[in-house]
């Protein structure tokens, strides 16, 4: 008759024991130091790749304003060369990103974490959403920058066949983007798939202008970027309302 709760007692500590193991084994801390290099290098190698191939397609070879131009042409040969920059630049800051974080990566010990997600989360989230960001913006300013030299070679009608494939290519890219966004990171178990920095890319975008304002604290050269960029304004508005002066000369004649 005593044999029986011992039994179980033993069968109750048994399955603790086994309870908690199985409860150790999920949490499994390491260092993934390595692996998160592997995903900023896979992000800088592809925005070096873009912006060593918008120089000479949006910026050595931009169109040239001519003096026979019609305003529309000027508008267009204007916003090309801008757009060609601005992509450019997006994918430097890209590169500036991960190149410093996978210095940082190399030169600082972190404590261990229990994926690369996490990793990154805890000590790269900036340089990691910033990455992706500017990265995404400048992809999508490269492909924008095709959109040009077909209406200024081949006319209206090739140049809207094209713009249509660019929106299309652009959409479906997005939609791509996004779905990658909304399955978070973690284990494939779904409980854990709430862990994301976003549900998708404006939600991104949202979340790096976050922490770059939580970073820019105290911090004087973010904040003269964001004011060099407010004043460039200034000149385009210049250059848009010469064009539309233009506009209306040639309507006059």
């Amino acid at each position: 008759m005593s044999t029986k709760p011992s039994v179980a007692l033993f069968l109750v500590g048994i399955c603790s024991l086994i309870s908690e193991a199985s409860a150790a084994a999920k949490v499994v801390l390491a260092d993934h130091s390595a692996a998160a290099t592997g995903l900023f290098n896979n992000m800088r190698t592809p925005a070096a790749l873009i912006g060593g191939s918008i120089v000479p397609l949006g910026i050595l070879s931009a169109p040239i304003v001519e003096s026979n131009d019609n305003s529309r042409a000027i508008l267009l040969k204007k916003t090309n060369m801008l757009l060609a920059i601005a992509s450019l630049l997006n994918e430097v800051i890209a590169i500036t990103y991960s190149s410093v974080a996978v210095n940082k990566i190399a030169e600082l010990t972190f404590p261990p974490t229990e994926g690369v997600a996490q990793y990154i989360e805890q000590y790269h989230q900036l340089a990691w959403v910033g990455t992706n960001v500017h990265f995404l913006f400048g992809l999508f300013g490269f492909a924008c920058l095709t959109i040009s030299k077909p209406y200024l070679l081949y006319g209206k009608n090739i140049g809207d066949a094209a713009a249509c494939w660019i929106v299309a290519a652009m959409a479906m890219c997005i939609a791509i983007v996004n779905r990658g966004i909304s399955m978070g990171y973690g284990s494939a178990r779904g409980e854990d798939l709430s862990l994301k920095f976003a549900d998708n890319l404006f939600g991104l975008v949202v979340t790096y202008v976050q922490l770059l304002v939580e970073w820019s604290s105290g911090n004087i050269l973010p904040w003269t970027s964001l004011g060099f960029i407010f004043l460039s304004f200034v000149p385009m508005r210049r250059a848009w309302l010469a064009t539309r002066s233009m506009e209306g000369g040639e309507k006059e004649e």
